[in-house]
């Protein structure tokens, strides 16, 4: 049986090393008399990645939660995080979701979760970890990281803080560069309560103002401003 997998990532170099990393284990299964991958293909954005989709069949995509988006394009040009998981789900149903992302909170891994995605682990994990998602998915069943599995079960948080979904969303997309209207349109909310979430972020992470928001967010590493 054919298995195609595409790898969607926004950093080049990740991207093409988890490219190598499959080709490496696809070759290593095919030493030992095991099924290897037929192809394993990249994109960097979702324009690329839906091309790639209706150009070839594809069996598991490896999704990182935060792709190249365009401000100003079409509707899935726009779209990634949990947006893009759900597009993704619905548009394809036969098709495996691993994303691959540098975030722990349980409320983004439980969203990710429930709106279709059958794994979850982190930019962090090994090379045995990658390869255990890739097997475990492909049997139809749901794999998360062993490091992770805490947190999502007990509602804990491995960073520490306590905020919703949305909050940690609003609080991504700002450092990635969009403006309150660009995020209230994204996440079809009002502006106002984009603000509102933000500053229940900030209060719950005790800080009074971007810079000391920025800086913190920085040092707990909980977003990376590449994201």
């Amino acid at each position: 049986m054919s298995i195609n997998i595409l790898v969607a990532e926004e950093l080049q170099l990740a991207r093409k090393g988890i490219v190598s990393l499959i080709n490496n284990m696809s070759s290593a299964r095919e030493a030992k008399g095991v099924a290897g991958f037929d192809s394993v293909v990249d994109a960097g954005s979702p324009n690329e990645l839906v091309t790639v989709l209706a150009a070839q069949h594809i069996d598991l995509i490896i999704l990182g939660y935060s792709l190249n988006t365009l401000e100003n394009g079409t509707p899935i040009s726009t779209l990634d995080g949990y947006g893009l998981v759900k597009w993704l789900a619905r548009r394809y149903p036969q098709l495996k979701i691993i994303v691959i992302s540098p975030y722990k909170h349980s409320a983004i891994m439980r969203a990710i979760l429930d709106m279709g995605a059958t794994g979850y682990i982190t930019m962090n994990c090994c090379e045995k970890t990658l390869e255990q998602a890739i097997t475990t998915v492909l049997n139809n069943e749901i794999f998360v990281e062993n490091g992770l599995m805490k947190a999502l079960f007990k509602g804990g948080d491995l960073s520490g803080k306590e905020m919703s979904l949305r909050e940690m969303e609003v609080l991504r997309l700002l450092l990635k560069g969009l403006s309150f209207s660009r995020i209230a349109e994204y996440m079809n909310l009002s502006p106002k309560t984009v603000s509102a979430h933000k500053l229940r972020a900030m209060s719950k992470l005790e800080v009074n103002s971007d810079c000391e928001l920025f800086c913190l967010l920085s040092q707990i590493r909980l977003f990376n401003p590449s994201f």
